[in-house]
């Protein structure tokens, strides 16, 4: 028996193309019928068939009228004609080689098409947006990201530059995976910050709710729940575990910031990286004046007046930016 299946792939072929003879088409059926392996087999050639069929464009390609034309330009033997069987099958499993390939390309092609695109871009502001699958996407300022979502493969995926948080309708047959640099942010039902600036040495994961997975194709990463923060070190390609919480992480999605007896230079840090207007300061004395406050949804006008009126210091104006400037700390 085994004898008759030994050409099943060009069975299939012929079945599928309707050139089989009923003899044949009894061959594949009964095959097919075998094992489930065998059942499965037929239905991949079937759906490539399938949808090559669906491709504008494609070329069909006419193995006898090649054979022909290229027959015709061959010096003929004066003696006695040659007949070519062997080189015929060969010609034969070449265009049925080069046709397969060329299904198999575009098959390809229609599963790895996402059904939706979308990309969201945050210059100068902060940006809210929801994706096209319910998830809530917070970008901070100078961030990107693009999200696709894939049916045949069920996957939604999105691609990040910068900073977002994330809030994800969790879909357990639909994996939400981030790609940024060479790292990779699956949920597993979470909220969760990704800070993964271009230029920035680190990528960090801070999860607010639930668990992430956080991890390179190389590396087997780390799992992070709440609370917890994980780093990747571009240069060593390394992963690491923050012990230190950063209170003020969120706090461009929040608006909220709360320091405790932070040093002047770490306060001016955490609110240049959301406002849009900047904050220096014109001596390294003043870095490390401490504070005691917290801001919510405060204009940066009322905070930087608040903080000059706590540390006796002087505010001017260049352009839209403020300087702060003084000898000391006040008391």
């Amino acid at each position: 028996m085994k004898e008759e299946y030994n050409h099943i792939d060009d069975l299939i072929g012929k079945y599928l193309s309707g050139e089989a003879s009923e003899q044949e088409r009894a061959q594949v059926e009964e095959w097919a019928a075998i094992s489930e392996a065998n059942k499965n087999q037929f239905n991949q050639f079937k759906l490539i068939f399938e949808r090559a069929r669906l491709v504008k464009d494609t070329q069909v390609f006419d193995t006898d009228k090649a054979w022909l034309r290229v027959k015709s330009r061959m010096a003929q033997p004066k003696a006695k004609s040659i007949q070519f069987p062997q080189y015929w099958n060969v010609l034969r499993i070449a265009a049925v080689l080069i046709v397969t390939a060329g299904v198999s390309y575009f098959a390809y092609q229609w599963m790895n098409v996402p059904d939706q695109v979308i990309a969201i871009v945050a210059q100068k502001e902060i940006v809210r947006d929801t994706l096209p699958d319910g998830s809530l996407a917070v970008l901070n300022k100078s961030s990107s990201l693009k999200y696709a979502y894939n049916t045949r493969s069920n996957q939604r995926k999105v691609q990040l530059e910068g900073e977002a948080f994330f809030d994800v309708k969790h879909q357990e047959d639909k994996p939400f995976i981030i790609e940024t640099d060479e790292v990779i942010i699956e949920d597993i039902g979470t909220t969760f910050n990704v800070s993964a600036f271009p230029d920035s040495p680190t990528i960090e994961v801070y999860v607010e709710t639930g668990e992430v997975a956080f991890y390179t194709l190389k590396d087997t990463g780390l799992n992070l729940v709440a609370g917890e923060t994980g780093v990747y070190h571009k240069a060593n390609k390394s992963f690491a575990r923050l012990l230190k919480i950063d209170t003020n992480r969120l706090a461009y999605k929040t608006g909220i910031f709360s320091f405790r007896n932070a040093d002047l230079e770490t306060i001016v840090n955490d609110l240049n990286s959301v406002y849009e207007a900047q904050i220096r300061l014109s001596n390294d004395v003043i870095k490390s004046c401490r504070l005691n406050v917290a801001f919510k949804n405060e204009r940066l006008e009322d905070i930087v007046d608040i903080i000059a009126e706590t540390l006796g210091l002087t505010i001017t104006r260049e352009g839209e930016d403020y300087v702060l400037s003084g000898n000391g700390c006040g008391n």
